[in-house]
């Protein structure tokens, strides 16, 4: 079979032979979430504990509020809610976020339950056995709930002071017992990234202790960065928004950072737009007692409202704007437009690396296309394709191979096997270890989950029979190659860090 058979093959599958659905959803591909707590009575509105109230003292748990605050939310961009949650055996909160989650039936916006177990006073959440238990009810009651938030077709849930729990182990004990298959989205907090071995995100609950919020976000990416590059991973990118920081009434301890007439929430706004960050945390919706609250206030109106309405369609809109443009120091190099709409829309830092040379026309195999090289692969523009279909992911995997003088044409081909996913046009199995890996990953082009068309996006059909090899790092590991990727397989690396993706656009270069 010649490349062109190849690449009409792969076009009729993705054009022909499928219904391509419209594009995800803003809220699917790029989430805004705020932290919601519905702990407020009457009582609680006292400016000797608080730096500012709200118009009129309300009430948590009523109904007409829950509506409001939902309302308000939607209308300002927000996208879900996170509520904080301490577990079934605690009645006012699992009555008032289970009221939020219904609230937002019929809108587009979702919530989500954070077990806050540093904060139960009850001790469930604090027992594994209580946060088991806590997770299933959460699972069997809840989670079905067509508003209950979902990134990438998964259920997510929200997690805060992940060592109050225990290590990383504890936590993995949790998920196995609740989620053997992995199919939520783990979200946990604080600043030790080896917790991402068993979430699927991090992010920083306070970011306040910066008076610039890009120093926050700075060292967020570069733990984040190690984290991944270490691992072999592709966590996404979360940032935090703050609109200053006042618990001085309450506590001791903390610095109180002045919220500069809504300066510092725009500059928080701002670095997760320019750091293309693949979701965002807003601390908080209505932390009236550490004064992080955006809801309207006596002493700001709505001004906090009206900035996060104007800054979430920047953040949802500011790769399509034209000219816009994103400068990264680590190499020298500027993602723009299209191709850095497509960058932050997929998985950006962590699924394609740095851009490793300018945006250029160049010749590669199967013709001459204007594209970009990134450390994992190389972005091509097809505008003559609908979108998302008209940026493509290079070939790598095939023209390394003819580099190395391998053609996959000319390599040996396969009869179907039992358990493996087979695939006619290249006539290649697709096995363990690598079809698990295979399956759970692809472009989100807005199917739920990870579905087959999304995942052949991402790396192509398989072109070898999987192998020993020695990489460029010098290790001999079972390879297989696609026509856009090279998996390996590295046995001793702990889960799910096994298989890892070979740094083909770097080699390409």
């Amino acid at each position: 079979m010649s490349r062109v058979l190849l690449l009409l093959g792969l076009v009729a599958l993705l054009f022909g032979g499928l219904h391509l659905p419209p594009v995800a959803e803003a809220a699917t591909a790029r989430p805004v979430l705020a932290f919601y707590y519905p702990w407020y009575e009457p009582s609680d509105w006292n400016p000797a504990r608080m730096s500012d109230l709200p118009p009129e003292p309300y009430s948590g748990g009523d109904d007409a509020v829950i509506a409001r605050h939902v309302q308000q939310a939607d209308d300002a961009g927000i996208d879900a809610f996170i509520c904080t949650w301490y577990g079934p055996n605690e009645p006012r909160l699992n009555e008032r976020c289970a009221k939020l989650l219904n609230a937002a039936a019929g809108r587009d916006f979702a919530v989500t339950f954070i077990p806050d177990q540093a904060a139960d006073f009850t001790g469930t959440l604090r027992n594994p056995q209580g946060m088991i238990d806590s997770l299933r009810l959460l699972r069997d009651r809840y989670m079905s709930h067509p508003n209950w938030l979902r990134w990438n077709g998964k259920p997510v849930i929200v997690f805060w002071n992940l060592p109050s729990f225990g290590d990383v182990n504890a936590w993995r004990a949790v998920q196995q017992a609740v989620d053997p298959k992995h199919e939520w989205f783990w979200l946990g907090e604080g600043t030790d990234f080896n917790y991402l071995d068993v979430f699927d995100g991090i992010y920083f609950f306070d970011i306040t202790w910066a008076a610039d919020p890009a120093s926050a976000m700075n060292s967020y990416l570069r733990r984040h960065g190690e984290y991944n590059r270490s691992r072999g991973a592709n966590k996404p990118v979360i940032a935090t928004v703050m609109p200053g920081y006042d618990d001085s009434r309450i506590r001791d301890g903390h610095v109180v950072r002045d919220r500069a007439g809504g300066d510092y929430y725009r500059r928080a706004w701002q670095t997760a737009i320019d750091k293309g960050a693949q979701a965002v945390v807003i601390t908080s919706w209505n932390e009236w007692f550490e004064g992080t609250q955006i809801e309207p206030s006596r002493s700001y109106g709505t001004l906090y409202l009206d900035l996060t309405r104007e800054y979430v369609a920047r953040y949802k809109g500011a790769s399509s704007a034209p000219g816009a443009s994103q400068f990264f120091p680590e190499t020298g190099q500027t993602v723009s437009g299209r191709l850095l709409q497509f960058w932050q829309q997929n998985g950006g830092l962590p699924v394609f690396g740095l851009p490793l040379n300018a945006e250029g026309e160049r010749q590669t195999l199967d013709g001459t296309y204007r594209m970009q090289l990134f450390e994992r692969n190389r972005l091509e523009l097809h505008p003559q394709n609908p979108a998302p279909y008209d940026v493509l992911l290079g070939r790598l995997g095939t023209d390394l191979l003819y580099r190395q003088g391998r053609p996959w044409e000319t390599l040996p081909r396969e009869q179907p096997k039992p358990g493996c996913l087979y695939f006619q046009e290249t006539q290649h199995n697709l096995c363990e270890p690598f079809l698990s890996y295979w399956r759970s990953h692809g472009l989100e082009l807005g199917d739920r989950g990870v579905s087959f068309r999304e995942s052949l996006a991402l790396f192509g059909f398989p072109v070898t029979t999987p192998a020993m090899e020695t990489n460029s790092s010098g290790h001999t590991v079972l390879t297989q190659w696609f026509e856009r990727a090279r998996f390996e397989y590295h046995p001793t690396n702990p889960h799910p860090y096994k298989v890892l993706l070979g740094r083909l656009g770097a080699e390409a270069q």
